[in-house]
């Protein structure tokens, strides 16, 4: 049954306030490691089934949680990485992304790339920079105007959903069959 469907979505959310009765049915050794964690799958037939009447089966595996809470913060890491080094890339003295439309598609290549639309917060901020220039040529002296140019520079900001990650570490693991 394919990550759309309704039942999946349902069962995550139901999965967040109850503790489903999972039934072991395989406990083996790592299959890779002799010191690493068991490989332990158990099982839970959801009462409700799906819309077709089918019997659903949701399967959680310790070792598919490891690998899913490894990968999450891995894609994590490497986003907030690529955010940095997009940072110091707009800040620059000699920015080549001023646009906010260019900055904003760069920021959305990044979380497309990693996955991380749903953890990442990232908001484009304007910051504005004053420099102040003689108004008239010549040597300044005591009655020199003076003029403000305002020059607008982004930044980017991000924090990241805590809340996002909590909620889907209760389903970590789990296919459905």
């Amino acid at each position: 049954m394919p990550r759309c469907r309704q039942e999946d979505g349902l069962f995550r959310k139901w999965v967040q306030t109850q503790t489903p009765e999972w039934a072991l049915v395989w406990d083996r050794p790592h299959p890779r490691y002799q010191d690493g964690p068991r490989d332990r799958w158990s099982v839970y037939r959801d009462p409700l089934g799906s819309r077709e009447g089918w019997s659903l089966v949701w399967v959680w595996s310790t070792l598919l949680t490891l690998h899913q809470q490894n990968r999450r913060h891995r894609n994590l890491a490497a986003a907030t990485e690529a955010l940095t080094s997009l940072r110091q890339r707009v800040l620059s003295a000699r920015a080549r992304l001023r646009g906010a439309a260019r900055i904003d598609l760069a920021v959305e290549e990044i979380l497309e790339r990693y996955h991380m639309r749903r953890y990442l917060k990232v908001k484009r901020t304007v910051r504005q920079e004053h420099t102040f220039k003689q108004a008239r040529r010549g040597r300044p002296g005591a009655d020199t105007a003076y003029r403000r140019i305002t020059r607008r520079r982004y930044d980017l900001e991000w924090i990241v959903d805590a809340t996002a990650i909590a909620y889907d570490e209760k389903a970590t693991g789990c296919i459905r069959c």
